[in-house]
């Protein structure tokens, strides 16, 4: 372990312990105030949510409260991301591959007590055939879609144009209940669907919410899959990492995750914690802003117009040290990133063979030589036809300690191949907002992926580019388009041949990495921890996997069960002796309310 390493996780692990006394002293907010008699599992988060629409939601908040809110036809298993039957009994493919027909499970039903059947799911997927806007939201899969009928309440019959079998079974199309959305003026509406409780077939529901306060789901008794074990799940906010770490320790909240190797080796020195670390299945990568622009060509956003150049991009690439970064910043529990599929999915990972881009200072100065791109007297190089210097805004996430441990290293390589950097943290949400308007240079982003590649493949497709330029539109990840991509990814969606297939998706990612409209940094092992005191039973994805980056259903908050209680009554010891040496930081620095709980949506990150 380098010295910087070492000693940037024990200032992070002194930094955790310092906040308990505030966590301690900060009581929940009394909306989310749990009732004695209530099985509560508590998550810390810190994301907004961005719509309670299930055919628009793109944060993780919203993707995992929609998983427990609405059951899809096929679930994600849980022993290694295999299909498994959920609102569908059994499937079958016709010879042609053009029709699926689905037995859909008698005796579910909605959480207001409707009985939920095959219509609910025919009207389902013709939203996604007949509503221009959800189908355009959902084009990689929608735009196959032929026709969607329910002979009977227990039969549902799907028509594609092409055959795309790993399409049909890997895509969880959250199914919706026609009594309740059949109501709304435009289903594709922002405010569609914002009434709670909201209506689901899931093991929870979205009951209660309060911006930047909590999320409240209630369990569905009634659960076709069986009653959950808790009767509530409870997302509360906090306003820094450190604060949510802190809560945990103290037992305010029962599950941290996105957690950094200091905060794990701090949350590991306590009986009543678990700390999980597992290969995980989401990378970490920098958005350059090559030009955003609209499918019919209209450019906006104020993005350097150097980033247009791909051998600018390709020498920011080439300086950066991704090992590097994995070893000081992650500790090693990570592995630098070649593309937007991780490894842990190692049918389609592709690992970069001969074109994998070494880090080399002098090699990313030549490039740049090259190009014409000359060095002035200040060190900062300037455009090949004018006196513009190569000068670039770098936003972060502004409560992702990590994200700014990255900044520094990777802002002073590129000085030293003539980038004048400017780092900014910025809100989250706001970063997204200035993402989509195309108004950066360098952002950082990050997705989780799925078992089937599609969706995240289709975020660079000319197919999902913006209609408009007010940033409205958000299919796309960056912009890019490119016609040989979009060839092979029309390929990959109908090959039915596993190898073939695999081949095609290998493909697109070398073109993407070649191109480099993003630089994929790493991909970042699963830390999480939660209180074994308090929950047992939760299953993990896969065997051995992860608990709060679950795929295609919840199956660790589905299963949880309430641990058995302690026999011995009053505060536990190990919460006064967190008080008592945090008290004394706080005399001394005075940063109680630094980290403090957020508790209005003033607070927001």
């Amino acid at each position: 372990m380098s010295k910087l390493s070492k000693a940037w996780r024990l200032l992070a692990a002194g930094a955790t312990l310092a906040l308990s006394a505030a966590l301690v002293a900060a009581a929940p907010s009394g909306a989310a105030a749990q009732d004695e008699d209530t099985d509560t599992i508590r998550i810390a988060t810190d994301q907004e949510v961005d719509t309670w629409n299930p055919f628009k939601a793109r944060y993780v908040i919203t993707y995992n409260t929609n998983l427990m809110t609405y059951d899809t036809l096929i679930r994600i298993g849980a022993d290694g991301y295999e299909p498994v039957p959920g609102l569908a009994t059994e499937w079958t493919e016709s010879d042609d591959g053009l029709t699926w027909t689905f037995t859909i499970r008698e005796g579910a039903t909605w959480s207001d007590g409707e009985p939920l059947t095959a219509a609910d799911v025919a009207y389902t997927y013709n939203l996604l055939i007949e509503n221009q806007a959800i189908r355009d939201w959902n084009i990689d899969f929608a735009g196959n879609l032929v026709s969607a009928e329910a002979p009977d309440d227990t039969t549902f019959v799907l028509t594609l144009k092409e055959a795309a079998p790993a399409e049909v079974i890997n895509r969880g199309i959250y199914i919706v209940p026609e009594h309740i959305w059949s109501t709304y003026p435009d289903p594709s509406a922002d405010d569609a669907n914002d009434q709670l409780p909201l209506v689901g077939s899931g093991p929870f529901r979205v009951s209660e919410y309060e911006t930047d306060e909590f999320i409240r789901l209630d369990a569905n008794e009634n659960y076709w899959d069986g009653a959950p074990g808790f009767d509530e799940i409870v997302y509360d906010y906090y306003s820094e990492p450190d604060a949510a770490v802190a809560a945990l320790e103290t037992g305010e909240v029962d599950i941290v995750g996105a957690l950094n190797p200091a905060q794990a080796e701090a949350l590991g020195e306590y009986d009543h914690v678990t700390v999980n670390d597992t290969q995980g299945r989401r990378y970490v990568s920098l958005t350059i802003n090559h030009g955003t622009v609209t499918q019919d060509g209209e450019e906006f956003g104020d993005g350097h117009p150097a980033l247009k150049d791909p051998a600018v991009r390709l020498a920011m690439h080439t300086a950066i040290d991704k090992q590097a970064l994995v070893d000081t910043v992650l500790d090693g529990s990570g592995t630098p990133a070649t593309s937007l599929i991780p490894a842990i999915f190692e049918q389609w990972h592709w690992d970069g063979g001969e074109d994998l881009v070494e880090f080399d200072i002098d090699e990313a100065n030549r490039i740049l030589d090259e190009a014409g791109y000359e060095m002035g007297e200040d060190g900062i190089r300037t455009m090949p036809d004018s006196d513009q210097k190569l000068s670039f805004r770098f936003y972060q996430h502004a409560d992702n300690t990590d994200y700014a441990t990255v900044v520094q290293f990777v802002s002073e390589w590129w000085k030293q191949i003539g980038l004048e950097i400017t780092p900014e943290p910025i809100e989250q949400t706001a970063l997204n907002d200035l993402a989509y308007l195309g108004e950066f240079d360098v952002a950082f982003s990050g997705w989780g992926v799925g078992p089937n590649p599609t969706e995240q493949l289709g975020m660079h497709t000319c197919a999902v580019l913006p209609t408009l330029t007010d940033g409205s539109e958000r299919s796309s990840e960056n912009s890019y388009c490119n016609e040989e991509f979009d060839a092979l990814h029309e390929q990959q969606k109908v090959e039915s041949d596993p190898d073939a297939r695999a081949e095609l998706v290998r493909q697109q990612q070398q073109l993407l990495y070649s191109d480099n409209p993003v630089i994929w940094l790493y991909y970042q092992n699963n830390m999480e921890a939660y209180n074994s005191d308090k929950i047992s039973g939760m299953t993990t994805q896969p065997t051995d996997g992860m608990v709060t980056g679950q795929e295609g259903f919840m199956w660790a908050y589905l299963t949880a069960q309430p641990a058995a209680e302690s026999d011995e009554g009053g505060t536990p010891m190990w919460v006064w002796i967190a008080v008592g040496a945090a008290v004394v930081v706080i005399l001394a620095a005075g940063g109680f309310l630094l980290m403090r709980r957020r508790s209005t949506a003033d607070e927001r990150e």
